[in-house]
């Protein structure tokens, strides 16, 4: 007689959701490239970023989250903006990645709130990291359906609380600059009252194109006189669709580049001509 086929679940530890949103994201900090890349892929116009000393609050005007909304930014993975690549307003190429910042924020702070209006939805959603460790298996988090005139204007506030230690508006500024779309149109961010800007370098720029097993690698070299390049412009950087990867001050005249190898491909290089 043949038995009954028997299955073992695969289960993994509550814990390690927030283990493994520290390890993809190298520094603390990068969550909040990510919320700022969430609000631009939701249509907002403007980003504002408020730091104090034991806080940080990020709050848009694009297009809020209802209940399924939220259910599907927190939806850990998920490949929704691969089939769903354009935002509705604007037609953006959504670039929002893992869904797994929000997570990593805790290795950082104790909790976070997420406050958000679509249509005539106000919802609270309250992210403790201790309980949410002591709860047990379930996984889920408190949901409280607020008045519809709690928040006046459609969009997300994510409030970060409880902060282990303090973030510069500076060092997010430079994270904000090396991640986020700030050179779109109709897209803003503010820190602390203050927008934040790209940083332009100007010299000789040759242009280049090349294909790659990846996708086509496109951009321009771009020679600085030695006058005007610092120390800081100088290495190579690769962004990796649209992200920061990784920097590195490499000997010689070869300078500063950007690089994508998914579909949409940009690099640039800079050097100092001597």
């Amino acid at each position: 007689m043949q038995s009954s086929p028997e299955y073992i679940p695969v289960t993994i530890d509550k814990s390690h959701i927030i283990t493994i949103g520290e390890t993809l994201y190298t520094e603390s900090i990068e969550f909040v490239r990510e919320i700022v890349n969430n609000a631009y892929d939701a249509d907002a116009t403007l980003v504002e970023i408020i730091v104090s000393e034991d806080m940080i609050e990020i709050r848009d005007n694009g297009s809020g989250m209802d209940r399924d909304g939220l259910k599907q930014y927190f939806n850990i993975g998920s490949q929704q903006k691969l089939y769903d690549a354009k935002s509705p307003v604007y037609v953006r190429d959504r670039i929002g990645q893992f869904g797994i910042g929000k997570f990593a924020s805790l290795s950082a702070c104790k909790r976070f709130e997420v406050i958000t209006k679509k249509d005539n939805v106000v919802a609270r959603i309250i992210f403790d990291k201790e309980q949410w460790e002591k709860a047990g298996d379930p996984w889920q988090l408190p949901l409280e359906i607020l008045p519809a005139d709690f928040r006046k204007q459609k969009g997300t506030t994510v409030i970060l609380t409880g902060l282990d230690r303090r973030f510069e508006p500076k060092d997010i500024e430079q994270k904000i600059i090396e991640g986020t779309p700030i050179k779109a149109p109709l897209f803003r961010v503010r820190i602390n009252n203050h927008t934040v800007t790209p940083r332009s370098l100007s010299g000789h720029r040759i242009p280049f194109l090349e294909g790659t097993p990846f996708g086509p690698v496109s951009g321009e070299i771009l020679i600085l006189s030695e006058t005007a390049s610092v120390a800081a412009d100088l290495g190579i950087e690769v962004k990796v669709t649209g992200y920061h990867q990784e920097r590195t001050l490499r000997h010689g005249n070869m300078g500063k580049g950007y690089g994508t190898c998914q579909g949409r491909s940009e690099c640039r290089l800079s050097s100092h001509n001597k």
